[in-house]
């Protein structure tokens, strides 16, 4: 072949190493460009002078360290220094220039190193954030590795760690915050602990030993209009607290973060707690008087509890008030203390510090036979014997009465007076000087006398009742030591008497407590007995524990089978709830017993089967902007409520309580046959939306003869047949699109079925039997419980202890007539006296104390 002349027709490009390039790098690999002839020979003729003719551009090109050089050797021209200015990422095209000829080489232009981390949908940050406290961010933390220009980096286990105050919580539901292969990392939806106030967060990342550029979030923590914070206590502070009197009225109301009145609260769950302040703290002991808040029924202030009409403690002293509300099960908030000084009530009667053993006197000439008192201090009491009248001044006067008024002879003081007197101050009387009947006193032999000491109190509006002594006297010296001896073993009898009488009456009190439990043990289980046979649960006579266990036992094995029994349930994934706002895809929500109906509306439904609900439209646009908006979202704070169907409206046919024409084909609203396992009302919402007043009908004809009849007289809807046609509320019918397929072509995009009948009806059978298990048991224990307290009654020690009261009854009864008393009123009244002293303030002790003072006796 003869060769062509040696002139350059075109240039080629060569790249020796990879394609790759990321932004601010130069690219590593040689390029090589020499010119060719026209059959792609290189041109030998080539010299250096040839790279003053190259060119080299592309979009975005650096050309500020661009270099082209010779090569001499290859009589090839070298290219180095490519590299672009901040651009879009992707592949880049080079174009090379030699006079009119050119060629291309394509790059693909990378992201650089990772200089600093974005967020991924928060376009916002520019603002503080406004989050309530204590609850979550409206959707998560999402951050992208990014190059200086902000092109993300596909970096993967690069750590990101937030930076906090020490007085900001966050609660995370992703713990572990490291990068994927993309370059991102989902630090979760944060939950916020923090103070009102604005607060920041920063991201930290470290990359090849370097710190790497991060946002900081700027929060605005508002306060929870929910969250309870604190009592508000109001009541009249200057009202006086007297003994047995009523406390003033305590309004009570919850406040929020916000220093607002929280709203629609239980008032079971605020109670008002009160015990008597102790020397060592204000800690609340064990044993506190709890009142419940009182029926509102006049009130129209919404959040506000009212305790009224409480009874101050009848005993004197410093107490602690402290209200309280009930949060949930473990946790309680609780007001400031309130303390209170409960105060005497008003002046009663006059009363010694404790009873007097029954004088026994005569009028010899020995002064202590004569003696009737001795260091005798007397005290004014309210009615619940708080010591009271402080502040009184006055006297005491002493005078000697007999119970028959007829009676002339009264004995009388020393100094042959009738009245001595005793000055009365600081609400007390001391007796100190004995007071002493004169020597020769006249009186009546072994006749009892009453020593009444009156007081004279004039700052006193109401007169106050005087104390009573009574006394015996005798005119001889002898059977006065006698009588003494007497009236010392008729006190001790009195007060053994009353020991033994209050001991039998709390014994017989709790027989009779248990005789009550029995009654209603054996009501409640003759009630779950009837129960049970309504369910077709016949019990046998003997055994019948055995039998119940057993019986339960094999319900629950019939109840998991039922349970595993297969049933159509829902193959499409479900969204992941991430966030308290998700409900889940709209194939969730429902379920629909009847196969066919299912089938039917699934189909009908199938464009909606995949769209994910939501509360609000925030949590919509979160998945709308995760999935790229991939998935379709229905936020329900975006539906027009006025127009959704009336859920409880009749069947078009029904007009007013008439029917207009006889259906065939057992028509029913399509929303009647769905069950909602959870959010009923949200879900209701979403399905009277999406099925209106479309009915399900048995087959086309009777379809179609519903739809003329009901066009006679109003609008009909969208009919579904349990065949699989499909009547549109425009009355087409006909063709593939209203022909719901077979139920295995919805691949899985079908309503599940929800658990059997028998499920919840073997439920409660098995509740039933363990409610009857129970009552029988407690039945049982309560039987043996009185059981044991009768035999008791009969036991050898409660007929000894019977006896020994009826002997000393007896004694009692005899030393009384030596005594000349011989109405049998003397006994009740010395049995009584001695326990109201002792217990001056002690209420009717409940059922507890009663059987806790039993077994101590």
């Amino acid at each position: 072949l003869r060769p062509l002349p040696d002139e350059p027709k075109h240039i080629k490009c060569k790249l020796k190493g990879p394609n790759t390039l990321q932004m601010g790098e130069e690219l590593q690999s040689e390029i090589e460009v020499m010119l060719t002839d026209q059959y792609g020979n290189q041109v030998q003729s080539a010299t250096s002078a040839c790279v003053n003719s190259l060119g080299v551009s592309a979009p975005g090109l650096d050309k500020s360290n661009l270099k082209i050089i010779w090569q001499e050797n290859t009589l090839t021209m070298k290219i180095q220094g490519i590299r672009f200015k901040p651009c879009l990422l992707g592949s880049k095209e080079l174009c090379f220039a030699w006079r009119e000829f050119s060629d291309f080489l394509r790059l693909n232009l990378t992201a650089g190193s990772p200089a600093k981390v974005q967020f991924v949908g928060w376009p916002e940050l520019e603002k503080p954030v406004a989050v309530i406290n204590g609850r979550e961010l409206q959707k998560p933390l999402i951050v992208q590795l990014c190059d200086q220009w902000g092109n993300p980096t596909p970096e993967p286990n690069v750590k990101i760690s937030l930076i906090k105050g020490n007085n900001i919580k966050i609660v995370s539901s992703n713990q572990h915050h490291k990068t994927d292969e993309t370059g991102r990392a989902n630090l979760g939806v944060i939950c916020i602990h923090a103070p009102r106030g604005e607060h920041t967060l920063q991201l930290k990342a470290i990359y090849n030993k370097t710190t790497l550029d991060c946002p900081i979030i700027t929060l605005n923590v508002l306060p929870d209009p929910e969250k309870p914070v604190c009592l508000n206590v109001k009541y009249d502070k200057n009202a006086s607290f007297q003994a047995g009197g009523t406390f003033p009225d305590f309004m009570v109301s919850v406040l929020s973060e916000d220093d607002n009145i929280i709203k629609n609260i239980n008032p079971a769950r605020i109670s008002m707690k009160m015990w008597e302040a102790q020397s060592i703290g204000t800690r609340m002991p064990i044993d506190v008087t709890v009142f419940s808040c009182s029926k509102v029924k006049d009130d129209k202030e919404d959040g506000f509890f009212y305790f009224r009409d409480k009874v101050v403690p009848e005993r004197v002293g410093t107490y602690n008030i402290q209200f309280a509300f009930a949060m949930d099960k473990t946790n309680i908030l609780t007001s400031d203390q309130i303390i209170v000084d409960v105060v005497p009530n008003d002046p009663v009667r006059l009363l010694p510090d404790s009873l007097p053993a029954t004088p026994a006197v005569s009028n010899v000439r020995a002064l202590t036979s004569r003696t009737l008192v001795k260091d005798l201090c007397l005290h004014v009491m309210d009615e619940y014997n708080n010591h009271t009248g402080i502040d009184l001044v006055g006297r005491i006067i002493a005078k000697i009465k007999s119970p028959n008024e007829d009676d002339t002879e009264i004995p009388q003081f020393q100094g042959k007076v009738s009245t001595a007197e005793f000055p009365f101050e600081r609400g007390s009387a001391e007796i100190v000087s004995s007071l002493v009947l004169a020597e020769n006193s006249p009186g009546r032999d072994s006749t009892e006398y009453i020593l009444v000491f009156e007081p004279d109190l004039p700052a006193l509006k109401k007169p106050l009742e005087p104390y009573r002594l009574s006394f015996m006297f005798y005119n001889d010296f002898k059977k006065q030591q006698q009588m003494a001896t007497l009236t010392r073993e008729r006190d001790q009898l009195s007060q053994s008497i009353g020991v033994y009488r209050n001991w039998l009456d709390t014994t017989n009190q709790l027989v009779n407590e248990i005789k009550c439990q029995v009654k209603e043990a054996e009501t409640r289980e003759t009630h779950l007995k009837s129960e049970l046979k309504k369910h077709q649960i016949e019990l046998p006579q003997t055994n019948t524990l055995q039998y119940v266990d057993s019986l339960i036992k094999q319900k629950m094995l019939d109840q998991e089978g039922v349970m595993k029994q297969p049933r159509r349930t829902c193959t499409l994934p479900n969204y992941p709830k991430g966030n308290q706002d998700i409900l889940g895809k709209i194939a969730h929500l429902a379920q629909i017993e009847d196969n066919e109906a299912a089938k039917v509306i699934s189909w009908h439904l199938a464009s909606d089967m995949d769209c994910v609900v939501t509360l609000t439209t925030e949590a919509a646009r979160s998945i709308f902007d995760e999935t790229q908006g991939r998935q379709q979202v229905l936020p329900l704070d975006s539906i027009y409520k006025k127009t959704l169907p009336d859920w409880n409206r009749p069947l078009p046919h029904l007009r007013n309580g008439k029917t207009f024409f006889r259906p065939i084909g057992n028509p029913v609203f399509a929303r009647d046959l769905l069950t909602f396992p959870d959010n009923v009302e949200h879900c209701q919402t979403v399905f009277g939306m999406l099925l209106g007043d479309t009915i399900i009908i048995d087959n086309l004809d009777a379809a179609n003869h519903y739809r003329k009849e009901v066009v006679k007289i109003t609008h009909c809807p969208t009919l579904l047949t349990r065949a699989g046609d499909r009547i549109r509320s425009n009355g087409k019918f006909g063709g593939l699109q209203n022909k719901a397929p077979p139920m295995d072509k919805l691949r899985g995009m079908v309503f599940g079925a929800p658990m059997p009948k028998l499920y919840s009806t073997f439920a409660g059978q098995i509740d039933l039997l363990q409610q009857y298990r129970t009552a029988v048991v407690k039945l049982d224990n309560v039987n043996k419980d009185l059981d044991l307290h009768l035999q008791s009654l009969n036991a050898p020690e409660m007929q000894k202890k019977k006896q020994e009261l009826a002997e000393q009854e007896k004694s009692l009864k005899l030393i009384e007539q030596k005594l000349g008393m011989t109405s049998s009123d003397k006994v009740t009244e010395s049995l009584l006296q001695p326990v109201m002293l002792d217990m001056p303030d002690t209420p009717i002790p409940p059922k507890r104390m009663r059987r806790e003072t039993v077994k101590k006796l």
